[in-house]
């Protein structure tokens, strides 16, 4: 769950992340050192690599990483300078924020081997954006709900209501290997999952 107070062209975000337990054993034994401090930058590097832009990062709570509860939960403080871009008078935010693990998925237009997954996984970004006065929403991008063959699917939605934007996005894998010759379907699938992120809400002056 993210909350963002928009600077134009800065976005200010406080935001918070669920990882699964099984992701934290995987972490912690490459930890060379003290966890506490060694962790610190790890988790703000998850952040930063899951940003497509420029982005600063500071981790504001101390996770448990010995725990036994089902996840490990981190607060951020993030600041994206250029998030939004401008067009005339026009102010455009993308809805990708977290969106850069996805990018390079399966570009190769062929694939001779069968793909590998370490893990199932589902990503979930919760936003909300609080937007300066003197602008408003002129157009959002429409929903999509995509589920190809059932073991991958994606979703997005974008709603604004009383200055404040609200866009959830959804990436599911739920397989650990893929034959080959499905693979023109999984990058098909990833496309698809690029060209929504990269949709814009649209802002103009009051």
């Amino acid at each position: 769950m993210s909350i963002a107070c928009m600077k134009t062209p800065w976005l200010d975000v406080r935001s918070l992340w669920s990882y699964p337990v099984h992701r934290i054993g995987n972490w912690t034994g490459n930890f060379k050192g003290n966890v506490l401090s060694q962790g610190k930058k790890f988790l703000e590097d998850e952040v930063t690599g899951a940003i497509p832009a420029a982005t600063e990062v500071k981790l504001t709570n101390q996770p448990e990483w010995n725990s036994s509860s089902r996840a490990l939960v981190a607060e951020y403080e993030v600041k994206v300078p250029g998030w939004a871009s401008s067009a005339g008078r026009r102010q455009l935010i993308p809805v990708g924020l977290f969106s850069e693990p996805e990018k390079h998925l399966f570009e190769h237009a062929d694939r001779v081997f069968p793909i590998y997954f370490h893990f199932p996984f589902q990503i979930m970004d919760d936003v909300t954006v609080d937007l300066p006065t003197g602008l408003q929403v002129n157009s959002l991008p429409p929903a999509e709900d995509v589920a190809p063959g059932k073991v991958v699917s994606y979703a997005l939605s974008a709603e604004s209501k009383n200055g404040t934007l609200h866009w959830n996005r959804r990436v599911s894998l739920d397989i650990l290997m893929m034959q080959t010759k499905y693979y023109p379907a999984l990058r098909n699938f990833f496309q698809t999952v690029r060209a929504g992120d990269e949709q814009q809400i649209v802002l103009l002056p009051i």
